[in-house]
């Protein structure tokens, strides 16, 4: 039976950005702190960014052999991860993790989340065969999940003799990923997580982890330090551009359209690249140089914030998220955070990172300068995946906000977004953007116009 915390290993999913690498380093010390109180020892605790800085880490996936070759034949029997927002409580975490000690038939546990119904972010996937078991679950990464190193080094086994297939290009939600990497499939599944009532999604009494929340960093930025560069077409002037004109557009000083066509009632700019039905790379290098241009004769702005014109957008969410970060000289690169070729077997340091534009991107000047460089290889090329790839090679960190969504409200777990305030979701749909926002985003917005004019 596990009863010290020798027996587990605490490893924090960190980013090398200074302000979120500072909130994982608290973390690491308030986990140091609790466990030194009890037990008058160091737990190990790892901050993936510095012990494990490993290409595709957040994905979990690429983490497992080096786990298991550097804790194999320890006393680590559990590997237990978190987010750097996690807050976690080790009296009642080790208190969870040696109850599960004792059932064997119990090999991770954390908070589930399932699908309602079939989403895109998980390819409208469907497990008829696991209905009579409550459906498919996956772990809710900010409430932290643990792992039995026995697993682990089950999974590696089955990934090296090509039981359990890694084939997938994209990592696109890594909890959902890795949870299908564990059931394997119906011939041969392999264990479903198993929920814990200490692992929970808002603090109470016996919780053992749960998610902060995102704070702010002081005073929101100011909307006018921010350029708002929306990619449109002439054929959505009258419909998803003037969405964003009677939503989120209202409320921010410096918006500028581009598209394939002028159109001085919004007003939209001219790229003179023609519409493709896929990509819009080369437009959106086009966009990057025009936004640097303006932004360098505006110098109270400090980013640039890229949309598509079907981005519903929160501006006074997206101005507290800002707070927290360098932008103007500063390298900075905001949004949510994609993954190409991290699990794929054979090619090992050739994945990297990108931000999906759906839900916008949020560039300091300086960065948005530098990947104005960037080249497309077709004009229809993906553009937020050469921009990544460009990134990586000018250097330009990509940083992760879970409060940016490419997609729709309705494609996420109502406990993620209820722990939050998210800051844009993405595509006109059911319910239409209009009460999309209006249900999100308009009373915050609303009050920054207030305060605004308050000001003046």
């Amino acid at each position: 039976m596990m009863r010290h915390s020798r027996n587990v290993v605490f490893v924090i999913i960190s980013q090398q950005e200074p302000y979120l690498a500072s909130v994982a380093s608290r973390l690491k010390q308030e986990i140091e702190s609790q466990v030194f109180k009890i037990e008058r020892r160091n737990p190990q605790v790892l901050l993936t960014h510095e012990d494990l800085p490993i290409p595709g880490g957040w994905t979990i996936i690429p983490l497992l052999r080096p786990l298991i070759d550097k804790y194999e034949g320890s006393d680590v029997r559990w590997v237990m991860f978190v987010e750097s927002h996690t807050a976690v409580r080790c009296e009642k975490l080790l208190e969870a993790l040696a109850a599960a000690d004792n059932d064997k038939d119990i090999e991770w546990i954390g908070y589930p989340l399932s699908d309602d119904e079939p989403t895109i972010i998980h390819h409208f996937a469907i497990y008829e065969e696991l209905e009579e078991e409550g459906g498919f679950v996956y772990p809710n990464f900010a409430c932290g999940f643990a792992m039995r190193m026995n697993l682990i080094k089950t999974l590696i086994d089955r990934i090296a003799s090509g039981q359990h297939a890694l084939e997938a290009d994209f990592s696109i939600d890594p909890a959902y990923e890795l949870a299908q990497l564990v059931y394997g499939g119906r011939d041969d599944p392999g264990p479903l997580l198993t929920a814990d009532p200490s692992f929970c999604i808002v603090s109470g009494d016996n919780c053992a982890t749960y998610p902060r929340q995102f704070d702010t960093c002081g005073s929101p930025i100011p909307e006018e330090s921010v350029l708002f560069a929306v990619k449109t077409w002439s054929s959505f002037h009258a419909t998803r551009a003037r969405v964003v004109k009677k939503t989120w557009g209202r409320h921010v000083t410096n918006l500028l359209f581009f598209s394939d066509q002028t159109d001085p009632s919004l007003p939209a700019v001219d790229t003179g690249v023609p519409n493709t039905s896929t990509g819009h790379c080369d437009k959106t290098m086009v966009i990057l140089k025009e936004a640097v241009n303006r932004a360098r004769s505006m110098p109270h702005v400090k980013w640039i914030f890229l949309a598509d014109d079907d981005t519903i957008l929160g501006v006074q969410r997206l101005c507290e998220v800002l707070s927290c970060y360098r932008g103007g000289n500063d390298y900075a690169a905001i949004g949510e955070r994609y993954g190409y070729r991290y699990v794929s077997k054979d090619i090992a340091g050739k994945g990297y990172d990108y931000l999906t534009g759906g839900g916008g991107v949020a560039l300091s000047v300086s960065a948005a300068a530098v990947l104005s460089r960037c080249v497309c290889v077709s004009a229809s090329a993906p553009e937020d995946m050469t921009l990544g790839a460009c990134a990586r090679e000018y250097g330009v960190p990509l940083t992760h906000s879970p409060l940016f969504h490419q997609a729709r409200p309705q494609d996420y777990p109502r406990e993620v977004l209820s722990r939050d305030r998210p800051v844009s979701f993405h595509r006109h749909s059911s319910p239409d953007p209009y009460k999309v926002y209006a249900t999100w985003f308009q009373h915050d917005d609303l009050a920054l116009k207030l305060r605004h004019r308050d000001e003046l």
